[in-house]
């Protein structure tokens, strides 16, 4: 059972990851405002009540965003509890720990995280707009096959689009993914353009403010298209982690254009993801990775 190291700052998400992880570690599945209390004291925060007041806020408005029947604890006056079969909310459970726990790549490995994250942005993608969505980046960084892949992708990507009209021709490649992670539309029967496009990003580590504006549509579909696009396309950027001051979230979310947090991502994902072999593979890398007991 691994130790929850308490937070290096004082921010209202990352006091409410806190005490989320230290109730699925805690033998009674429980953490409480008394213990956040007791440790906030023992780092010298004085009159630490407005505080913890805004933790439980943003617990509460977790529930909401991620939706009652995705998101894992039970919230009690001033505690919250680890529902009964825990392992039935995958996608919440890891994307708290790959937040607030990180990860560095490493060889060996059994599952690397971030690629496992965007398998799960895919689903939220899919099930927000109610059409398709696929993978784009991670088969391109083969490094042997990664040019031939990609123009593979993108003439894919055109067929499926139904616009673009396939890979442009150019002297030198050096594309890997182009910072495009994955790609959702929903199209109309007729199989014509002009039609809802997002184009995505995941942004699963620290730097995640750094890679909101990391990727350009347009710029990414005037490079590699050899036609330009007749809808409109909207990046969209996908993280495990949460905004609680609510002007911050709107700067970020104005630099992402489309941001999806932990709770958007689990609340459009929570239902194709809560059971089968996905969702064993989520439980199995907080089990192997983050050693937690679930």
């Amino acid at each position: 059972m691994a130790f929850i190291e308490f937070p290096g700052t004082f921010q209202p998400e990352d006091l409410a990851d806190w005490l989320e992880l230290t109730a699925i570690q805690a033998a009674d599945k429980n953490a409480s405002a008394g213990d956040l209390e007791r440790e906030l004291k023992r780092l010298g925060k004085a009159d630490p009540e407005e505080l913890i007041g805004n933790v439980f806020t943003e617990i509460d408005r977790r529930e909401s965003a991620a939706g009652k029947d995705a998101y894992p604890f039970e919230r009690k006056n001033t505690s919250i509890e680890l529902k009964a079969k825990p392992d039935a909310y995958p996608a919440y459970i890891f994307c708290l720990a790959l937040s607030y726990c990180k990860w560095k790549t490493r060889k060996g490995a059994p599952e690397n995280p971030w690629l496992l994250f965007e398998e799960l942005a895919r689903y939220t993608a899919q099930n927000y707009l109610g059409g398709e969505a696929i993978i784009f980046g991670t088969s391109c960084r083969h490094k042997k096959t990664g040019e031939k892949r990609f123009v593979t992708n993108i003439n894919d990507l055109a067929k499926k689009l139904g616009e673009g009209d396939g890979f442009k021709r150019q002297p030198t490649l050096s594309a890997k993914d182009s910072k495009l992670d994955l790609v959702a539309w929903k199209g109309f029967q007729d199989g014509r353009a002009s039609q809802i496009i997002l184009f995505g990003q995941c942004a699963a580590g620290d730097n995640w403010i750094n890679k909101l504006t990391e990727l350009d549509p347009n710029v990414f579909w005037d490079q590699w298209m050899d036609r330009g696009s007749v809808s409109s396309l909207l990046r969209s950027v996908f993280m495990p982690h949460r905004v609680h001051d609510h002007d911050q979230w709107n700067k970020h979310a104005r630099s992402a254009r489309l941001l999806f947090d932990r709770c958007r991502v689990v609340a459009h994902s929570h239902g194709a993801t809560a059971t089968g072999g996905f969702a064993n593979r989520l439980l199995n890398c907080c089990r192997m990775e983050w050693k937690l007991d679930i």
